[in-house]
């Protein structure tokens, strides 16, 4: 019997530690990691290794291993050693770890390792294997031996079986210090990844491959030099990714990591992969810039041709030259579509020809086929007699000969181009283009003869380019246009221009791309806007598509001055970035936590997903600290300094900055004889308050929890909200008190009877006497109103309600009282009941509003409601989708403001 249990003792254990997959799981997510010996594992494990490992990590094991029970092709709960029986701590357990932390509970993380120490890549190149294998040490071949000599075999092997239970998503690579120097490794590595890929059915583009750096130069790594190298590997292998070892301490030798250096980078890995799949899926474009060596000239592949040629123009009244490039293997039998391209201000028909390398761009473009055969005409944009760059090319006739060019261009060179050659002649087929002062010309010929070009793509666009709405006075007709492209490099000064005209194309929902890259004002960026634009041109595009283009975004309007980061994308993702060398791990957190990636010059970024409008807080959270963004502007919420970010959008019209009349915010100290201590109050006066003679209603205006009297002048820009209505005639001229609420008499953020009282307190002994014997204001009810956010509008319901004889109008935004705290909501209920007569008749208007069903405060207020409907108090209700967030706010105080005190 004795026998008995431990048998079935042993059988637990087994049962426990190797897990049989039973049929191909989804959620099921395998990765293969092969190397050398950092893959390997070459730190001794600690206990913090083989703790709290949950059963959702798992190891396909490689090797038989009997003193771990382990078992060659069966799956075990990832408990170190992961590569074979006695190797150490891996990049691939600390992956593993943090991609279980990161993703669903309904995923399962396993991985394969199979690796050698000191091998280099061709050992795993399946065709070349047995000769590297030749030559191959002794205390190599110990360990080759281990894989029946063939370590690739035995990960496709592996891998195949694995592939029974689960779906492969990625392979992860550390190897190199056994080829440093060896420029050829990239294409070494790519045959490896290719057979792989081959021999497991994989797709290259759903399978990145993740790649270390060796030990970094600032540990004094041996090999580092090798980073180079495997810094190119994504120009090679377009899905591969390389993680930074920049930071990582490394072992005594200075070519392995230590312990904590292998947890570092494998949870690096794991946020590289991560990363990269959450851009990917955020961003379907695969090829957002050019790769390196595009615009060189290749051996091996079919020619275009560039002839110079004359036309008349009866426009200048002479011969004018201009350059012709007709695709490989043109035919005159064939019919071709025509892109213009025209050059800037110092150019003429041969700037593009000397600078851009279009034939070269063009031609390796038409060989992996991703263009459509077309004729490119470049011709002379300054259209006079003399066309020459040269003198003062900024004197009036030249610049105006620019603008001469359109009629040029419309009556004598698409004439001549559409006679001379057999081309398409509808707008479908007919494309304009150009860089600088053509850019300029791009837009207004474009924009201008919408019946004539179906396809414009503006390049640095110049000042000569009209402004928006002269531009384009009927927006509904660009819509017709297939592709309308403007780009920019984000350190070209004539950035505005190009900005401007997106904004415009934005507010009156033209598709539109607006493409900003890295870069000046160069034909480093020109030629790239080359290469990107002409694969979009006469073929169908897809427009939903046209905001996932850019390469970087628009510095935003909460940077402080000349930062450059953060960057909002045209589709409101988020690119942050900032300087932190010697930290160990960053995040950003929006509400959500983004982990950032380091590279070699110590600065973290990450790419966000689709932020939502308007304005939000965030925290850089350095080693596991929250502070404030040193490259953007702070704000005082979440009850302490935070920085926040501005996310432009559509309808944010009615909080910008207008030229219209402004009002002033004033920043007040009082004494408080309520609170017995000193206090600040932020007031707007409108706009010719000081001028004026006359007095003004007052809005005391209330802000939310772990803010202050800032929140909103600062987040809730009051001031121009209240700037832009009055200005439309849509607001009364009016004061606005921001109030401290913060009057704390115990209970959690002031929500308990007594600070509401000591709040009502303060606001009628204290505030409100102060603003009326400072500021020229209108008394009694008539002429006040209560509103405020959260918090605000629970003081709001409190004090407004009681004393409805001083304020004839209250706004309770994103608030109501707790549903489930009958002893503060009950006796307020209580009082409605017994006044309702008094509160309808005394208040002019009752505004109740919310962020939709996803504001925290929805539930509390949809039972506040049913309570007032009960009881017979009148309201009026409002959503404006955003939670509780400062966007729904500032919608709540322009929809309020315009109901007050009108007559």
């Amino acid at each position: 019997m004795k026998k008995l249990r431990i048998h079935i003792g042993v059988l637990a254990i087994f049962l426990m530690s190797s897990i049989k997959i039973m049929g191909q799981d989804p959620n099921f997510h395998i990765y293969l990691s092969f190397g050398q010996s950092n893959m390997e594992g070459n730190a001794r494990i600690e206990a913090q290794d083989t703790i709290d490992v949950t059963d959702r990590f798992k190891v396909l094991a490689a090797v038989d291993c009997p003193e771990l029970n382990r078992k060659k092709g069966n799956w075990y709960t990832a408990i170190p050693p992961l590569c074979r029986c006695k190797t150490g701590l891996t990049p691939t357990d600390y992956f593993g770890r943090t991609m279980v932390e990161s993703l669903p509970d309904s995923i399962t993380v396993g991985v394969i390792n199979v690796a050698v120490g000191g091998c280099k890549i061709e050992l795993f190149d399946k065709d070349g294997y047995e000769d590297y294998v030749k030559t191959a040490p002794d205390w190599m071949l110990n360990m080759i031996k281990e894989y029946d000599g063939n370590p690739y075999g035995r990960l496709v092997e592996m891998a195949k079986i694995a592939q029974k239970d689960g779906v492969i998503k990625g392979i992860l690579l550390h190897q190199g210090e056994s080829n440093t120097g060896d420029t050829l490794w990239p294409k070494k590595v790519k045959v490896v990844y290719d057979n792989l890929l081959k021999d497991l059915g994989l797709e290259a583009s759903k399978t990145p491959l993740i790649a270390g750096e060796m030990v970094h130069a600032d540990q004094g790594g041996i090999c580092s030099s090798m980073n180079e190298i495997v810094a190119t590997l994504p120009e090679t292998i377009p899905n591969a990714h390389i993680v930074s070892s920049k930071g990582v301490p490394d072992a005594k030798d200075n070519l392995h990591f230590n312990a904590e250096g292998y947890r570092i980078l494998g949870r690096r890995y794991a946020i590289k992969l991560l990363n990269a799949l959450r851009n990917q899926a955020n961003n379907p474009i695969a090829e957002r810039h050019a790769p390196k060596g595009f615009d060189m000239e290749k051996s091996g592949i079919a020619k275009g041709r560039i002839d110079s040629i004359l036309y008349d123009s009866k426009t200048v009244g002479t011969q004018r030259k201009v350059l012709i490039y007709t695709p490989p293997g043109y035919s005159k039998s064939k019919r071709y579509p025509v892109l213009y391209l025209l050059h800037g201000i110092g150019g003429d028909e041969k700037e593009w020809y000397k600078n851009g390398a279009p034939a070269a761009i063009l031609d390796n473009l038409y060989a992996e086929r991703k263009l459509e055969p077309m004729i490119v005409v470049m011709p002379n944009g300054r259209a006079m007699k003399n066309d020459r760059a040269e003198g003062n090319i900024f004197a009036q006739d030249k610049v105006a000969a620019f603008a001469t060019f359109e009629k040029d261009l419309l009556n004598d060179l698409i004439p001549y181009v559409e006679k001379k050659f057999k081309v398409y002649k509808d707008k479908e087929h007919r494309a304009i283009g150009g860089l600088s002062m053509g850019g300029g010309q791009t837009l207004n010929f474009g924009l201008g003869n919408l019946d004539t070009f179906s396809w414009v793509g503006a390049f640095s666009s110049a000042p000569n380019t009209k402004v928006p709405e002269e531009l384009l006075p009927n927006p509904e007709k660009a819509k017709e246009l297939e592709v309308l492209w403007i780009s920019c490099g984000d350190a070209d000064g004539l950035m505005p221009f190009s900005k401007r005209t997106s904004d415009y194309l934005n507010a009156h929902d033209v598709p539109h791309i607006f493409y900003v890259e890295p870069g000046g004002h160069d034909f480093e960026v020109w030629k790239n806007d080359l290469y990107m634009f002409s694969q979009l041109l006469f073929k169908p595009v897809d427009k939903s598509l046209f905001n996932k283009y850019s390469v970087l975004g628009l510095t935003a309007s909460t940077n402080i001055r000349r930062s450059s980061y953060p960057q909002i994308l045209p589709d409101k993702r988020v690119i942050f970035k900032t300087k932190a060398p010697d930290a160990k791990n960053l995040q950003i957190d929006l509400g959500k936590k983004y982990d950032m990636e380091i590279d070699d010059e110590g600065f973290w970024t990450v790419t966000t997903d689709s932020i939502t409008e308007g304005f939000h807080y965030y925290s850089l959270i350095i080693d596991g600290v929250a502070v404030a963004d040193p490259a953007s502007e702070s704000f005082y919420g979440m009850g302490r300094m935070a920085s926040g970010i501005e996310i432009p959008f559509k309808g944010d019209g009615y909080y910008s900055l207008k030229d219209v009349p402004h009002g002033d915010i004033r920043i007040n100290k009082y004494y408080s004889e309520a609170s017995r201590s000193w206090r600040e109050m932020y007031v707007y006066t409108p706009p010719g308050y000081d001028g004026s003679t006359g007095n003004y209603p007052v809005l005391y205006l209330l802000h939310g929890g772990g803010e202050d009297q800032r929140g909103w002048a600062m987040q809730g820009k009051t001031n121009l909200i209240l700037d832009n209505l009055i200005a439309e005639n849509e607001a009364e001229p009016m004061i606005i008190a921001m109030l401290d609420g913060n009057v704390f008499s115990g209970g959690l953020a002031g929500f308990n009877e007594n600070s509401l009282k000591a709040f009502e307190n303060e606001l009628k002994q204290a505030a409100i006497p102060f603003v009326e014997n400072k500021y020229r204001v209108k008394t009694g009810s008539e002429n006040r109103a209560l509103a405020g956010l959260s918090m605000g509008g629970l003081q709001t319901l409190y004090a407004g309600i009681q004393n409805t004889d001083m304020f004839a109008y209250l706004g309770v935004f994103s608030s109501g009282w707790f549903a489930n705290n009958d002893e503060l909501s009950g006796p307020q209920y209580a009082l409605m009941k017994e006044h309702t007569e008094k509160i309808n008749n005394n208040l002019n208007r009752f505004f109740i509003s919310m962020g939709g069903k996803e504001d925290i405060a929805y539930q509390n207020c949809q039972v506040m409601m049913k309570k007032f409907d009960e009881i017979g108090i009148k309201y009026e209700y409002s959503e404006y989708p955003g939670g509780h967030t400062w966007p729904v706010w500032r919608h709540d105080l322009y929809t309020f403001a315009r109901h007050l005190f009108k007559k």
